[in-house]
């Protein structure tokens, strides 16, 4: 049977979206769930939320069809494989699809090169850093490489501003996360302590995007990097100082940005993926 329908799933830390395109690319529907990181909610619980928004479609899976995941935290195949196992069970129908299985930074580095070199940054609940360069090499970054949890992140925010005694302790880390707005908000009224957690988060950041332009993209003619996630891409106090933390450890990068939804980047690489 040939394969007519296309999925695309963005799964973050707080949210998993799904859309579904025909063959021409019209959108057949879409669907929503709390978040798939595995890390963060361990994989049959990260499966039954990426089921649910897959089922949110209402498109009726089979061999018809390709489904494309980028979910966030994923790190080698041993963890797709986990994945891919755990849903199965929460959906034996998924079996029949063609299921490919990446990290959420594959589908924002296609939403915004398409193919193409360049690094993307993503800040939401969480953090991380993914390049490639004109010859197909890849390098990734995440605050693992540097013993701190997520750097410039919601998470990061909101957890440095309990530790000054901003906010009282939360435990989960989606509440935690977002706390960040709260941070932006003090900061812009006056709040020293917000301001400086800021600037910290804006440079650790950075490091993050800048170890993978050392390794990529240092001796490029024009690199180009782009920004993903609400944190840095909503206009915002925060958002000026990464700009401006970017800009001061790379002279030269070109921030670009986006030019499809992350859902619908992997919507197209569910197709590019059958078609190759």
């Amino acid at each position: 049977m040939p394969v007519t329908q296309f999925i695309g799933v963005d799964g973050g830390g707080t949210n998993t979206r799904a859309v579904a395109l025909d063959e021409h690319g019209n959108q057949l529907g879409s669907g929503h769930a709390a978040g798939s990181n595995p890390n963060n909610v361990g994989y049959a619980v990260a499966a039954q939320n990426i089921a649910k928004a897959i089922a949110g479609t209402g498109v009726l899976l089979g061999s018809q069809t390709s489904i494309c995941l980028g979910i966030a935290g994923l790190r080698n195949e041993e963890e797709q494989s986990q994945l891919r196992e755990a849903l199965i069970s929460a959906n034996s129908l998924l079996k029949e699809a063609r299921l490919h299985i990446t990290h959420d930074l594959a589908i924002a580095h296609h939403a915004a090169f398409r193919g193409k070199a360049g690094i993307v940054l993503i800040a939401g609940t969480g953090s991380a850093c993914y390049g490639r360069d004109d010859s197909g090499k890849e390098f990734r970054a995440s605050g693992r490489d540097f013993a701190y949890d997520d750097p410039g992140s919601g998470y990061a925010i909101g957890i440095r501003a309990i530790e000054n005694d901003l906010f009282p302790l939360e435990n989960e880390r989606e509440r935690i996360a977002a706390l960040a707005p709260r941070v932006i908000e003090l900061a812009n009224n006056g709040n020293d302590s917000a301001a400086a957690i800021l600037r910290e988060e804006a440079t650790q950041i950075s490091k993050l995007a800048l170890k993978v332009y050392s390794e990529l993209l240092e001796s490029a003619a024009h690199p180009e990097l782009a920004l993903s996630g609400k944190l840095v891409t909503t206009p915002s106090s925060y958002r000026t100082l990464v700009l401006e933390a970017l800009q001061s450890s790379m002279p030269g990068i070109r921030i670009v940005h986006t030019r499809m939804e992350p859902t619908l980047a992997a919507a197209d690489l569910a197709r590019r993926l059958v078609r190759d």
